[in-house]
């Protein structure tokens, strides 16, 4: 139970998260210039907010390249600005919804760390994601980190807020569980594996194998009926059965050729050989071309897929602040100072420094099976982190993982620093 002091003292954090991240919308929020997806998800939230639906601009058919669930939330923010806000900026508008989310977020991480270990530990935690560098300069970019973060911390959230000495969870949590987990994956669906990483809070606990197969089968259903009606107008439009979204293919292929190098690139065994397809089938057929391409390789080239994953292991982890390269648009628009660019890019990567030391420390604290919901907590999200290390290597790609570090971080701040100043400022009085 936390006490009033704790309460404004969370209530204190969340106005200081919501400040920053509104001052830096205020200043960074800007149309996207580069092509890339931020373009891309930008374009396509204009294009159904303008009642044109979700339809690709280079063949003119629907498509389902990206997920929709980002572009949706886009298209509804732009819909309303477009109709509630005067003058019309759309670009600050989606920044102020996002800074919203980004808040939101900083109190799932708050409620997290409280359930895995103590009020104040979730008020350390708390702290450090709402000053956290990069996850504010998300909030002024067009990613869909800012919609996916906070839906997947939610459905952990939703999971771990239950008391399991009590026993298994409601029927209704569970589905509760899956349908904010089936809202996740239509923005990205990198989440997915946190249904069946469950497995271990229900054996840890000693409920079993069947038990988790009635509530796993609850949850489930409910991810099923968040994202079929999408599948179903996929099935319906694109006339094949798409998931979700058609660019999985693309994805794997990517860097899955004998010139790979981890990073992103065009390689063009990927994108050739289409002239003959009609335009409204091209998405679908190099999406299952391509992921057939990506399968063959590394199953022709294990040694050189294992290096490849070390290289993207690297690429991705190796600095945290994509954020001001994205709301520049990766160079095209460079409104930063010098200096000022210099300044937060430092700040950013020796925060990243020092929360992904201070939560390797915290590791063993979490690979418990004794504590079933913090281990499952690592597993989730280091989920993440293994889904990427499988695509190609960006920095973007661990920021949904920066949640879990942050929370394992305050652990070891807990222990090492805020423990040792309370003991010793009582020893004093």
């Amino acid at each position: 139970m936390s006490t009033g002091t704790q309460r404004r003292a969370l209530g204190a954090i969340l106005g200081v998260a919501a400040l920053v991240r509104l001052i830096w919308v205020a200043y960074a929020a800007r149309e996207p210039l580069a092509f890339g997806d931020p373009f891309a998800y930008y374009g396509y939230g204009l294009q159904i907010a303008d009642g044109a639906g979700y339809v690709s601009w280079v063949t003119g058919e629907a498509t389902a390249f990206f997920p929709v669930g980002y572009p949706a939330m886009l298209a509804s923010v732009f819909w309303l600005g477009d109709h509630l806000v005067v003058p019309r900026d759309l670009p600050t508008a989606a920044g102020l919804v996002q800074a919203l989310l980004g808040v939101g977020s900083v109190w799932l991480v708050f409620v997290l760390a409280r359930e895995l270990f103590t009020t104040r530990v979730g008020l350390v935690a708390a702290a450090i994601a709402a000053l956290y560098p990069n996850l504010v300069f998300y909030t002024a970019t067009f990613q869909v980190e800012n919609l996916f973060i906070p839906l997947a911390l939610g459905a952990l959230a939703v999971i771990l807020t239950h008391r399991f000495e009590d026993g298994p969870p409601s029927g209704w949590r569970m589905a509760a569980f899956g349908a904010v987990l089936g809202l996740s994956a239509l923005v990205r669906p990198f989440a997915l594996p946190f249904l069946p990483l469950l497995a271990v809070v229900w054996l840890a606990r000693g409920f079993g194998w069947r038990r988790f197969a009635r509530d796993g089968a609850i949850a489930l259903v409910a991810v099923i009926a968040v994202i079929a009606p999408w599948t179903v107008r996929n099935w319906v439009v694109l006339d094949a059965p798409v998931l979700i979204s058609t660019n999985m293919g693309d994805t794997l292929c990517l860097d899955r050729t004998d010139d790979a190098t981890g990073r992103f690139r065009f390689p063009p065994e990927c994108f050739e050989g289409y002239e003959d397809v009609a335009p409204e089938d091209i998405e679908e057929r190099r999406n299952v071309e391509n992921t057939r391409r990506a399968v063959e390789w590394v199953i022709e080239n294990p040694a050189a897929e294992l290096r490849n994953i070390v290289r993207r292991a690297w690429f991705i982890l190796e600095h945290d602040h994509d954020g001001l390269q994205v709301v520049e648009s990766s160079g095209e628009d460079p409104f930063l100072p010098d200096a000022l660019r210099t300044a937060l890019r430092v700040t950013a990567d020796a925060a990243y420094l020092a929360v992904l030391v201070a939560a390797a420390v915290a590791v063993p604290t979490f690979a418990r099976w004794s504590r079933p919901e913090r281990l499952y907590f690592l597993l989730a999200g280091g989920s993440l982190l293994l889904i990427a290390v499988l695509l190609w290597g960006t920095p973007r790609f661990h920021v949904p993982a920066l949640p879990f570090a942050i929370v394992m971080a305050a652990v070891t701040v807990d222990r090492f620093v805020v423990t040792r100043f309370t003991d010793r400022k009582l020893t004093l009085s």
